[in-house]
């Protein structure tokens, strides 16, 4: 049997002008659609969300990969300028453009992971008629709830975060990249 290959990659323009990665997965028998959101950090060909789509399309999806900007993808942007809000705002901006588009369907699936996960429960919380179903997967949490967590810092990094403002290790994602 071939494999029918129904991948797009296009770059459209966030509301500052910032060039956003985005990948349309269209289903030929799609049963809707799907937004995917990766967390701080990330990008659209990460493992998990890689898995994740997968499923969704196997599943008769259309899948919407992007690469939010201020991050390691393949949109414009510093990733020390990455900030929930420009994360949300790109989210908002991939769905507005998807509207102009033959395949968009409502209501919506939203999937995020992390910062991800947080900002398409905000969008849900805002746009509730559009989204049929939220996977908000590890979704982020507060600054004190995630320091509760002992075993994921220790003291000296803790300090360092303090006196520097920055929180720096290596990218387990992009070799040689650094996660700040």
């Amino acid at each position: 049997m071939e494999e029918i290959i129904c991948m797009e990659k296009i770059f459209i323009k966030n509301r500052k002008d910032q060039k956003v990665c985005v990948v349309v997965d269209k289903n030929p028998n799609s049963k809707g659609l799907v937004f995917l959101m990766h967390g701080l950090g990330g990008f659209k060909e990460q493992p998990q969300i890689q898995t994740i789509a997968e499923t969704f399309f196997a599943k008769g999806f259309t899948c919407i990969l992007f690469d939010t900007t201020n991050t390691f993808g393949e949109s414009d942007g510093k990733y020390e300028e990455a900030t929930t809000t420009n994360y949300y705002q790109d989210l908002e901006d991939v769905i507005g453009w998807a509207k102009s588009q033959e395949w968009y369907k409502e209501p919506f699936i939203l999937e995020g992971h992390s910062l991800g996960g947080l900002c398409v429960l905000l969008y849900a919380e805002e746009n509730p008629n559009k989204v049929l179903a939220l996977a908000p997967v590890s979704p982020v949490v507060s600054g004190p709830l995630s320091l509760e967590i002992k075993e994921k810092y220790d003291n000296e990094d803790l300090q360092e975060w303090k006196n520097s403002g920055w929180r720096i290790s290596e990218s387990g994602y992009k070799i040689g990249r650094a996660h700040v």
